[in-house]
């Protein structure tokens, strides 16, 4: 992988000054954990936006559904999947 040699020069002063990390591999492997991460929260929050979108088109008034109501609301998504709880 090549790196600006400044931007190695701060990483390596980061280490030294925070002591959080025993390497430069492993602040860099935090660091790519962490843009995984956010990449992944990132796709989390579209799909619920999607989930909400549907929620809302399909009558839902933002208050906690009653039970009976989550369970068809689970069925009703499984059939979707084409999968059922039985």
């Amino acid at each position: 992988m090549n790196v600006e040699p400044k931007l190695i020069a701060e990483v390596d002063r980061i280490i030294k000054k925070e002591k959080l990390y025993s390497s430069r591999n492993e602040f860099i492997r935090d660091a790519i954990r962490g843009k995984v991460l956010d990449y992944r929260r990132l796709l989390l929050r579209a799909e619920l936006r999607k989930i909400a979108e549907n929620a809302l088109a399909k009558g839902w008034n933002g208050k906690m559904p009653s039970k009976k109501q989550r369970g068809k609301i689970a069925e009703e998504y499984l059939a979707e999947r084409g999968l059922s709880l039985d």
